[in-house]
């Protein structure tokens, strides 16, 4: 199962540099254990037949800690012009959390300016990774680190501003203009002319209009913002594009900004399924998941609800995502489907159902619902607002159950739940913010919590590929590792966001516990290239007994000896532009002066294979595998970890 118990300690160790870990595979669970099996998590238990590949994983709609992900290609987010952004001649602040490199062009991160002659505002960064403000004057001050979470704010008080990088002070001046806006804010680029995207992060962004919340040094939040008093705008923090203060303005997406859990927090707790959940994964190509006929399943004229939580990685034409029945032409069969701008709750053939306005955005969650209470009110609802209710006497006789048959999802979903006598919601509500449970007259339940190979820091999904597969007999650390028999075995991880695997020019750290069957000719341990695609993208394998690292189609740093079973520790780590390759802690071959901008791409790495080729699988064992983006954790030799990698 997916949560990680830690004995014999009472207090599990953090990890500074959580809040940087991007994959972290600790290989824990029952032998022989793959990411295939889904289970239903109501008190009937039905069988739950797996389709195509789906598999499961540890991404969720919950928690805390979320950013924005812009790819610098036309991307933005904008909110309609509303006097909350016209600050006049009062205080205000502007803040938020950057993640980016400094590519030698301005990138703006929010832009207010108006088309009047009140004073324009805009803050941005430079090309070398300077704080930039814009009142109508260009001011510079205040260096942030590329490549890591900086936080910038931005406080008038009393006619002074200040713009401050990392809660120090970058550079201030004086102004007490009509500060106004009077045209749609946007967040990502600049308003006019549409130029200076940005390519990052960006998490947690408020506006507090007549506040200023920072009048000296100060030390940046570690948790998530809040509404405090006077908050105009606080979004970027969401599992959804969403502004969270009680104004609640629609945030509009543009290009394909995409919603992430790689965020400038730590979490406060390690991933739990009964706390964060997890979900199944449908990769578009012929994935779905049944239960067999059941009475369950068959709502009949009553009460029912049918819901679940849905991310997009893209958005078609899709068709039904929730059905009961196998059958596609019975009248007596209950759907839930998209198509055309249209969320429909329906019989099959479109009788007698509930019809709602409404076309999805990729990169972020949705909760989706539909019910029936007992005066025959069919309602449709979306992230708990109500759009739409009709009257319904269907009778809604099939007695199967599927998920995403007929659609080819290319996304997530979660708390996928069928309760069979209860309409659970019949007004507008808060969507969950917990797993849902299996409450009473809860036919079904479907969480896609029971991979055994997942991914801690709640990025990445591992599809199981062949028989790899948990072992309880052979581990370094904790109840298993992963097993891989050199023959068709390996792991793709799939993310919502792939860039959160790309290092870019910035430092990065790749790591793990590795235990050899066999050191005949090359095995790949961790490969982040494209199908027979030479990039820049790092691939950590051995040759015989030699450990190797290769990028853009050279073998860039080669030493070492390793031999069957016994555990080594690896890890390539890069720091400036000094990437090294150690064993058991000790630096082998040379230092590679690297200035590559490391990419990564979709179902990328591949872990137990050459992903390039599918070729050169692994035979043998890894263990606590991590990747940690923006850090470079080891530039010397070092003593290899003693214990499991923390999970917070």
């Amino acid at each position: 199962m997916l949560d990680r118990i830690l004995i014999g300690s009472s207090v599990e160790p953090t990890d500074p540099n959580f809040r940087n870990v991007t994959l972290l595979l600790h290989g824990d669970g029952s032998n022989g254990a793959q990411n295939n099996t889904f289970l239903d998590s109501s008190t009937n238990n039905f069988t739950i037949t797996r389709n195509g590949n789906t598999t499961q994983g540890s991404f969720s709609p919950y928690g805390s800690n979320w950013s924005n992900y812009f790819d610098g290609s036309a991307d933005w987010l904008s909110v309609a012009d509303n006097s909350a952004f016209g600050f006049g001649t009062g205080d205000f602040t502007i803040e938020t959390w950057v993640f980016c490199a400094f590519n030698g062009a301005i990138q703006a991160i929010i832009d207010g300016r108006p088309s009047t002659t009140a004073v324009p505002w805009a803050l941005s960064i430079t090309g070398t990774g300077v704080a930039r403000s814009y009142d109508g004057t260009v001011r510079t001050g205040g260096q942030l680190t590329a490549n890591q979470w900086n936080h910038l704010a931005w406080v008038r008080s009393s006619g002074v501003n200040s713009v401050y990088v990392n809660g120090a002070l970058g550079h201030s001046w004086t102004n007490s203009g009509d500060y106004g806006s009077t045209r749609p804010l946007v967040i990502g680029r600049t308003l006019s002319p549409e130029t200076d995207y940005f390519n990052g992060y960006i998490s947690n962004l408020r506006i507090v209009k007549g506040t200023a919340v920072y009048t000296s040094n100060f030390t940046p939040s570690t948790t998530p913002l809040t509404a405090i008093t006077n908050t105009s705008l606080l979004t970027c923090q969401s599992n959804r594009f969403r502004d969270a203060s009680t104004n609640n303005f629609t945030i509009t997406r543009n290009g394909d900004v995409k919603v992430t859990n790689f965020a400038p927090f730590a979490p406060s707790s390690a991933y739990s399924t009964s706390t964060n959940g997890g979900s199944a994964y449908f990769d578009g190509s012929g994935d779905w998941l049944t239960a067999a006929s059941n009475t369950a399943f068959a709502v009949g004229t009553g009460q029912f609800t049918l819901e679940c939580w849905i991310y997009f990685n893209s958005v078609s034409n899709i068709n039904e995502f929730l059905w009961t029945s196998a059958s596609d032409t019975t009248g007596g069969r209950l759907v839930m489907y998209y198509s055309g701008g249209s969320l429909q709750l329906v019989a099959a053939g479109g009788a007698g159902g509930t019809s709602a306005s409404w076309t999805p955005t990729a990169g972020q969650w949705y909760h989706i619902a539909g019910s029936r209470d007992a005066s025959n009110n069919q309602r449709i609802f979306v992230n708990g607002e109500l759009l739409a209710t009709a009257t319904s006497t269907n009778n809604y006789t099939e007695n199967g159950f599927g998920v995403m048959r007929a659609a080819n999802l290319n996304g997530f979903m979660t708390d996928i739940r069928l309760v069979k006598g209860t309409a659970v919601y019949t007004a507008a509500f808060t969507p969950p913010s917990a797993p849902l449970t299996a409450i009473t007259n809860t036919s079904l339940l479907l969480r896609g919590t029971n991979a055994t190979i997942f991914d801690n820091s709640m990025k990445n999904y591992l599809e199981t590929v062949g028989n790899a597969q948990i072992s309880t007999s052979v581990k370094k650390f904790g109840t298993g590792s992963m097993v891989f028999d050199g023959t068709g075995d390996n792991l793709i991880c799939n993310l919502p966001v792939p860039d959160d695997l790309a290092f870019g020019s910035g430092d990065f750290t790749i790591e793990l516990w590795a235990y050899m069957n066999s050191v005949s000719g090359i095995q790949v341990f961790y490969d982040g290239r494209p199908a027979s695609v030479q990039t820049f993208a790092p691939t950590l394998y051995i040759n015989g007994t030699q450990v190797r690292y290769f990028v853009n189609g050279s073998d860039r740093i080669t030493g070492g000896t390793v031999a069957t079973g016994t555990w080594y520790h690896i890890a390539v780590s890069r720091s400036g532009t000094s990437t090294r390759l150690f064993l058991n802690g000790t630096q082998i071959g040379s230092t590679y002066t690297d200035t590559s901008v490391y990419t990564n791409t979709a179902s990328r790495p591949g872990i137990g294979f050459d992903a390039n080729a599918s070729l050169y699988y692994l035979n043998g064992y890894i263990d606590d595998l991590r990747v940690t983006k923006g850090i470079a954790r080891y530039t010397a030799n070092f003593t290899a970890p003693t214990a499991p990698f923390p999970n917070k």
